[in-house]
C-alpha cells in the first residue's frame, strides 16, 4: 500500500498537470535532464562493491499572464547508500517508492513554484523553488539554503526549498530580497525569515542578511568585486544558537588564463567554520547535531583549504583538479577529473577521489603517531538534455 508521503506527491503533481487544459500544456515549455553515474571504489572494505546512480528529471514552466508556475519531477533508481528518510522539505513532495537489498527507487518533485509579478519591479514566489545568497563559489558558508557540497560534482540543479519569497528591485543594480521558510526535523517543526539587501558600488557587489534562521538570531555579509585581474569575494555570518555565538566565513580568489590559446581557470578559497569539527574526535557529536542533519555544513573540517584548476584542452574537452584540505586534521581529498562534450545536448564526466585522512585516534597510535586511511574510488557519469 503506497505510504501517505507518496500518495501526497503523486496527487500533486497530478493535479498541476491536469489543471492545465491541452492547449495550455501544448503551449507549455517541457524540457528534461537524464543523468547516469557509476562509482567503483578502489579500496577499504566494499572495494568490490559498484554503486550506481540513474535519474530522470522532467520539468514544466506554463506562462499564465502575470503568473508562471514551474513543476520538475524527478525519479530515480540506485545502488549504493541509502538516502536518509529524515528530510527537512516541508511540504511531503518525495518518498522511496521501492527497496530490494541495496537498490532503491524514489520520486521527488524538486520543483513546484508558482511565481507572480503583481507590480513591475516586484516578484512573488510560493511554493518549492530554488534559491541562493552565495557569494563565494565553493565553500558558501553564508549561504542558508541547502548549498552544494564543496566537491559536489553534479551542480546542474540546486536543490529546492519549501518557501515563500518576495524580490523588489528598486533600482537597475539593486534588490531586497525576503523568504519566509518552513522546515522541520523528525521532532520538531521550525521557521526561518531572513531579509537581504543587495547593492553595487562601483565594480564591487555588497549584500548584507540579517533575521530567524531556524529560530536563531543571524547575519551576514557579502562582497564581491576585482582586485586588478583576479576576483575577489568573501562572505561571514554571525549566529546565536543555544547560546553562543558562532561565526562563519569564507574569502576566494579566481582568475581565468590564457594558456596555450585555451582558457585556464584558478580558483582558491579558505573557509573557517564554527559550526563544524576543530578535529576528528567531535566528528560523532557533530554528526548527530541539527546544523548536520539540515543540511548546513558542506565539510565537516572547521579550517580548510580548497584549490580548483580547470583547464580547456580543446573546445570539446575540459581536465579539472581540486584539493581539498582539512587544515585541522590533515586530511586531504584529491579529485582530478575530465568532462567531455559528446553533443549540444550529452555531456560525458568522470574522475578519481582520493582521501586520506584520520582513521585512528593519535593518542591510541604508536608512539603517538596518528595512522592514515586512504580511500579512492573512480566515478563515471553522462548527461543529457532533452
Amino acid at each position: 500500500m503506497r505510504s501517505r508521503r507518496q500518495q501526497f506527491a503523486v496527487a500533486a503533481f497530478a493535479t498541476v498537470v491536469s489543471s492545465l487544459n491541452p492547449l495550455c500544456v501544448r503551449a507549455a515549455d517541457l524540457t528534461g535532464h537524464l543523468q547516469s553515474a557509476i562509482v567503483l571504489p578502489l579500496g577499504g572494505d566494499n572495494h568490490r562493491t559498484v554503486q550506481w546512480f540513474h535519474e530522470v528529471r522532467a520539468a514544466m514552466r506554463q506562462d499564465l499572464g502575470t503568473a508562471q508556475l514551474d513543476a520538475a519531477y524527478e525519479f530515480t533508481v540506485q545502488r549504493g547508500q541509502p538516502e536518509s528518510e529524515n528530510g527537512t522539505d516541508w511540504l511531503d513532495l518525495q518518498d522511496r517508492l521501492t527497496r530490494d537489498g541495496t537498490v532503491e527507487t524514489r520520486h521527488r518533485l524538486d520543483r513546484l513554484r508558482l511565481a507572480w509579478n503583481p507590480v513591475p519591479d516586484v516578484d512573488i514566489d510560493i511554493g518549492r523553488q530554488a534559491v541562493s545568497w552565495a557569494t563565494t563559489v565553493y565553500l558558501t558558508p553564508a549561504d542558508p539554503f541547502a548549498p552544494f557540497g564543496a566537491t559536489d560534482t553534479a551542480r546542474e540543479y540546486r536543490r529546492g526549498i519549501d518557501a515563500l519569497r518576495m524580490r523588489a528591485y528598486p533600482g537597475e543594480l539593486n534588490e531586497i530580497d525576503l523568504v519566509l521558510r518552513p522546515s522541520r526535523l523528525p521532532k520538531q517543526r521550525e521557521w526561518s525569515l531572513l531579509g537581504r539587501l543587495l547593492t553595487t558600488r562601483g565594480d564591487w557587489e555588497l549584500s548584507a542578511w540579517a533575521g530567524s534562521l531556524y529560530g536563531d538570531a543571524a547575519g551576514a555579509v557579502g562582497s564581491a568585486g576585482d582586485i586588478g585581474d583576479w576576483a575577489v569575494r568573501f562572505e561571514a555570518v554571525a549566529r546565536d544558537l543555544d547560546g553562543r555565538r558562532v561565526g562563519r566565513g569564507a574569502i576566494g580568489i579566481d582568475r581565468t588564463f590564457r594558456l596555450s590559446e585555451r582558457d585556464l581557470h584558478l580558483a582558491l578559497e579558505f573557509q573557517h567554520d564554527g559550526l563544524a569539527a576543530s578535529s576528528p574526535t567531535a566528528f560523532p557529536s557533530l554528526l548527530r547535531s541539527n546544523p548536520y542533519r539540515r543540511g548546513e555544513l558542506q565539510v565537516l573540517a572547521r579550517d580548510v583549504f580548497l584549490l580548483r584548476v580547470a583547464y580547456q584542452l580543446h573546445p570539446l574537452w575540459e581536465v579539472t583538479g581540486l584539493v581539498l584540505r582539512d587544515l585541522n586534521a590533515g586530511a586531504t581529498t584529491l579529485a582530478p577529473g575530465f568532462s567531455h562534450s559528446l553533443s549540444e545536448e550529452a555531456v560525458l564526466s568522470g574522475g578519481i577521489v582520493i582521501h586520506r585522512g584520520d582513521r585512528v585516534l593519535e593518542e591510541s597510535s604508536p608512539a603517538g603517531k596518528p595512522d592514515y586511511d586512504t580511500t579512492a574510488s573512480v566515478h563515471l557519469s553522462l548527461s543529457w538534455y532533452f
